[in-house]
């Protein structure tokens, strides 16, 4: 018997880096979200851990799932293993949190499908093992993240809105936009916790949205500042680049203006999405 879960993609509303912590990290405040843009996994008991994929060079053991399916097997003491076939949907390097997505929603599966019984707490201890985004995939919905991000606290569900992600087509080092990064585009997380407290009060026009890699990232790439500006042009607002890029997404009111400014990323060669927040993952 097999087991069929999505993944789905987190989005950073805000990002602000407090500073450099002694473990070589950095020290983050983010409002994260859950979108409906999802991978679909399947998994089936086997005598051992395969992962398997659309995009085959994402398949095999360096795939983030496996250190997911062999990290619990360590834990528990399970002694078998689990075929994990993973549709991509959700682009690849773009800043949304795939690999973590799928590592969460594989945890999540392999405790169910092999009866390990890991509570809540353990699971998300062995997903902050495997990465910064993996807790908040692994509880979905909307958070208030510290730490290195795996610190959570959730919050109630965002207003109704419409989310265009427009990727262009370059991709982006994120330890290079870290290691670029100096304490002047440091910040305190006041902004994050203001966003966090202002977004059932305020429509989302007036949220004071920060990214501190975005002038790092343009800098480096400024393509990605032409992505931004096109979507300011096509009415988002407000409009911000996701994680360390090269993704960067718009908020609209509705559908129609979303799809519309879709088709205009897509005829200058970009690849785009429209997707919506979800309440819980």
């Amino acid at each position: 018997m097999g087991l069929t879960i999505p993944a789905y993609a987190k989005l950073n509303l805000t990002l602000e880096v407090l500073g450099k912590r002694f473990d070589g990290y950095h020290e983050l405040r983010s409002l994260m979200c859950s979108l409906a843009l999802h991978d679909t996994l399947h998994l089936e008991p086997a005598p051992e851990i395969e992962v398997r994929c659309s995009l085959p060079e994402l398949a095999g053991s360096g795939n983030l799932a496996h250190r997911a399916a062999v990290l619990l097997r360590a834990a528990t003491g399970h002694s078998g293993g689990a075929v994990i076939t993973i549709k991509k949907e959700i682009p690849v390097a773009a800043g949304l949190g795939g690999g973590s997505s799928d590592a969460a929603a594989t945890l999540n599966a392999l405790n169910r499908l092999w009866g390990t019984g890991l509570t809540g707490d353990a699971l998300r201890t062995l997903a902050a093992h495997l990465g910064s985004d993996v807790p908040f995939c692994l509880a979905g919905g909307v958070a208030l993240a510290s730490g290195r991000g795996e610190k959570l606290h959730l919050l109630p569900p965002l207003p109704p809105m419409i989310v265009l992600l427009v990727r262009p087509p370059i991709q982006v080092s994120t330890a290079s936009i870290y290691g670029a990064l100096t304490p002047v585009g440091y910040g305190d997380g006041e902004v994050s916790e203001r966003v966090a407290a202002l977004m059932r009060a305020v429509p989302p026009a007036e949220w004071p949205l920060v990214n501190a890699l975005q002038p790092v990232t343009i800098r480096a790439y400024p393509l990605v500042g032409e992505v931004l500006a096109l979507l300011r042009d096509l009415g988002a607002s407000p409009a911000l680049m996701c994680g360390s890029g090269p993704t960067c997404f718009g908020l609209f009111k509705t559908t129609e203006r979303a799809e519309s400014g879709a088709r205009a990323a897509r005829e200058r060669g970009w690849e785009a999405w429209v997707t919506s927040p979800l309440a819980r993952s």
